[in-house]
């Protein structure tokens, strides 16, 4: 008999004790969710005037002719209940790198960088951190579950149906002949899974997992980082995608485990982006366009920059290429 699904495979024995555990964390829930970190939204800004403090440019894609204002970091790249559950004890855990990057980003500016290791972790984890707590991860995660549920359940209207015929005899004591009671049993073996998935259990602890995962692929990645030779660089909601070289060229948000490199902007003056040895090196302007192009295919529907860097036209040239892809 071919083997059945493996139900709880998204839900294993581990799994439930570490709902159990995370349901009695004491951590506040987090309502407002930064997909990207304030500190680093903080390095794309420019002092504004009338005492307003450091602000940046919010270029919202989907609605390219509206008016644009200028914000704070603390106003920019959040999602309200983004992870509903436990969304604290997973606050408190990306905090952890983000405490560390004023440091490592000191470094950076400064140019000692690849010669302070104790920072090389923090930025490594920067990027294994932006790349799971984003929508490219959520919306991957969906279709995931997705695909999970809808070949289950047909797996066992089909060929397990004699399971679920045996399975209401011995638990519930019912004989089921129709396809209507089967498909009752079957709804409500996956039923818990479904509650699970539908309260963000499922992707909150899947999301702890798979930053863990990332940390331990990339963790002795070397740091290449670039500087612009002119221009600046801009930043989107989604900052950390992967990217993979291949005979047709670099294709862009692939799985971790297809990716040649990931990238993130530090600033419109810094791009980091993983590879075998650490180096420093000059990132020429089809390079910089290229990257900022990445950015903007990659968003959800954010991107931004600096005030007056006059980035708004390099928004504005790929706004076409954007919609091709489907992505407005």
């Amino acid at each position: 008999m071919p083997r059945s699904p493996d139900i709880r495979g998204l839900a294993s024995d581990p799994f439930w004790s570490r709902v159990r555990e995370l349901e009695h964390q004491p951590d506040r829930p987090v309502r407002r969710q930064h997909l990207v970190s304030k500190v680093l939204l903080k390095r794309f800004t420019a002092p504004a005037t009338g005492g307003a403090g450091p602000q940046l440019y919010p270029f919202d894609l989907d609605h390219p002719h509206q008016a644009h204002k200028l914000k704070g970091p603390a106003g920019c790249g959040w999602v309200e209940d983004f992870v509903p559950f436990a969304s604290g004890s997973l606050e408190a855990m990306w905090a952890r790198t983000e405490q560390a990057l004023p440091r490592a980003f000191a470094a950076l500016d400064a140019g000692r960088l690849l010669d302070e290791p104790e920072h090389h972790p923090v930025l490594r984890d920067l990027i294994a951190l932006h790349w799971v707590r984003s929508h490219f991860y959520r919306n991957a995660f969906n279709r995931l579950y997705a695909d999970f549920r809808a070949q289950s359940r047909r797996w066992f209207l089909t060929t397990g149906q004699d399971l679920i015929r045996a399975a209401a005899l011995q638990e519930l004591g019912l004989h089921l002949t129709g396809l209507q009671g089967l498909q009752h049993v079957v709804d409500e073996l996956l039923r818990p899974t479904d509650e699970l998935y539908e309260s963000g259990a499922l992707l909150r602890i899947r999301m702890e997992e798979m930053f863990h995962k990332v940390r331990d692929r990339i963790g002795t990645a070397g740091l290449e980082i670039y500087t612009p030779a002119t221009g600046e660089l801009l930043i989107g909601d989604t900052p950390a995608p992967t990217i993979r070289m291949d005979r047709n060229g670099q294709v862009y948000g692939t799985a971790i485990g297809d990716a040649t490199t990931m990238v993130i902007p530090l600033g419109p003056k810094h791009l980091l982006t993983l590879g075998r040895h650490h180096t420093m090196d000059v990132l020429r302007d089809e390079g910089r366009d290229y990257m900022n192009g990445l950015q903007i295919l990659a968003a959800a529907r954010h991107v931004y920059y600096r005030p007056r860097s006059g980035l708004e036209r390099t928004v504005r040239k790929v706004l076409p290429a954007r919609e091709r892809d489907g992505r407005s």
